[in-house]
């Protein structure tokens, strides 16, 4: 059985609350490098120790995005962002939300902790 996925984002930033002349377009077709690996999982986020996912099996990252699929309980993701030595970043998943970066090291790995109960994660690395 195979896995089917389609990733697209597309994004605008503007000054200005309508978003009239923006400041920024981008969409994955205008990036100078094209990825030829990815990675894709669901996995249950456990709490108090959590769930770590080792991604270097992928060379670079050059995009995570990472799905909360709890309807009650936020996830914590920590993870290793490029240029930032041995500091680690956190942000907090809430319930249903998801959080996208571009800011990865893949040689570190991405830890998942569930706030109350496991909660279900799926997880997209883009790399090259």
């Amino acid at each position: 059985m195979a896995d089917y996925a389609k990733l697209e984002l597309k994004g605008v930033y503007s000054t200005v609350s309508d978003y009239s002349t923006p400041r920024t377009k981008f969409k994955p077709a205008s990036y100078a490098v094209t990825p030829d690996e990815y990675f894709h999982c669901e996995l249950q986020a456990a709490t108090s120790a959590g769930t770590t996912l080792d991604t270097s099996i992928l060379d670079s990252a050059t995009l995570l995005v990472v799905k909360n699929k709890d309807a009650t309980n936020y996830v914590t993701a920590t993870f290793d962002c490029a240029g930032m030595g041995s500091t680690d970043t956190s942000v907090r998943i809430h319930a249903g939300g998801f959080f996208v970066t571009t800011d990865f090291t893949v040689a570190e790995k991405l830890k998942l902790v569930a706030n109350s109960a496991a909660v279900e994660c799926e997880v997209f690395i883009v790399g090259t």
